[in-house]
């Protein structure tokens, strides 16, 4: 975590706690990654990592998704989304039953957005 309240996910992944932003971002450039960001996946719920994956769930009006990022997998730019979020190959939405699967034999715990915000004092 820096002192913006960023959460270092590995792999060059943060996880943007405060409630403005409430996205994981990789940096435009990875040598400063708290100056300047690319949004991956908007509307967080739920965030939980290890050194394998990042398993997240966002929720967009009623839509819950789950999503999975392989930090070992190649990681390329497939192009961006009509809503400035960038694609990459790495990044994957899944469904419930393979992502509860992942996060049970990867052993990952899960923290709400509330959570996170409660622990950086954004609550």
């Amino acid at each position: 975590m820096n002192w913006y309240g960023d959460i270092d996910l590995g792999s060059d992944f943060y996880y943007m706690v405060e409630p403005a932003f409430n996205s994981i971002v990789i940096p435009v450039n990875p040598d400063e990654p708290y100056k300047s960001s690319i949004y991956i996946i908007k509307d967080i719920e739920s965030v939980g990592f290890n050194k394998n994956y990042i398993l997240a769930t966002s929720k967009n009006e009623d839509e819950i998704k789950y999503w999975r990022i392989d930090k070992n997998a190649e990681s390329k730019e497939l192009g961006y989304k009509d809503n400035s979020i960038m694609e990459l190959s790495n990044v994957s939405e899944i469904n419930s039953a393979e992502f509860n699967q992942i996060k049970t034999t990867q052993n990952i715990n899960l923290k709400t957005k509330s959570e996170y915000r409660k622990e950086l004092n954004y609550e």
